[in-house]
Parts: C-alpha cells; structure tokens; sequence
C-alpha cells in the first residue's frame, strides 16, 4: 500500500512539473498583464499599457510595444519551450516560456537586461 501511494504521488508531480505546451494555445492577442521577478509582481509602465501580442496561425506576429508597432514571422519550439520572433528587418529575438494556457502566457526574453523578470500576458479570448 505505502508503494502504490508513493507510485501516485510521483505521478502527480511529475504531472505538475511536465506542462505540455500547445502551438494552437497561443493563436490569440495577448495583452501585457505584468512584470514579475523573485520576489514580487510589477504593473506595467505607463508608456507600456496597451501593449499586446498577436500570434496568427499563418505564423505572422504584430506587438505593440510601448506605443509602437512591429511585425513579422514566428515559430514555436516545443522541445525547448521558446518562440523565436523573427522582425522584417531580420532581426530575431526569443521568448522563453514558462507556463501556456488559453488564458495566459508567461515567459521571460532571451537578454541578460531582461533574462531576471518573467513578462506576464493574458488573453480575452
């Protein structure tokens, strides 16, 4: 019996730590939520409320970030967890995501300025 409850128990926390991430989960806009780190959650700036993802099934992005907007092409990696933006002008940037549901998204980007926070979004859809 203490075998089979120790077998359950395992099961669950490695069923805990082992989210499967989903492509179709992110097609949605994505609205910025907040910042978090270590200790504690941070609103967004004020220049920052506003600022949204759009992942589209034909792989096309549109961020508005800090009043700006931006698009481009984007591709999920399920085996590492990230998505990999790539700008019209070629430049490329990583997002490493840390938790997905149809509700919300979380990841933190892939620079040493930015690398300590994790960015929370949520979508309405």
């Amino acid at each position: 019996m203490k075998k089979l409850c120790l077998l359950v128990f395992l099961c669950l926390v490695n069923g805990v730590h082992s989210q499967k991430l989903e492509k179709e989960d992110l097609y949605r806009t994505w609205h910025l939520d907040k910042y978090s780190d270590a200790e504690a959650y941070y609103k967004p700036s004020k220049k920052e409320i506003g600022d949204y993802f759009i992942f589209k099934e034909d792989m096309t992005y549109t961020i508005k970030s800090e009043g700006e907007l931006s698009s481009g092409t984007w591709m999920f990696n399920t085996n590492g967890n990230y998505i990999e933006l790539k700008e019209r002008d070629g430049d490329t940037e990583k997002l490493y995501v840390y938790f997905l549901s149809k509700k919300s998204l979380v990841f933190s980007y892939d620079t040493d300025e930015y690398r300590i926070w994790e960015v929370h979004y949520v979508s309405c859809n």
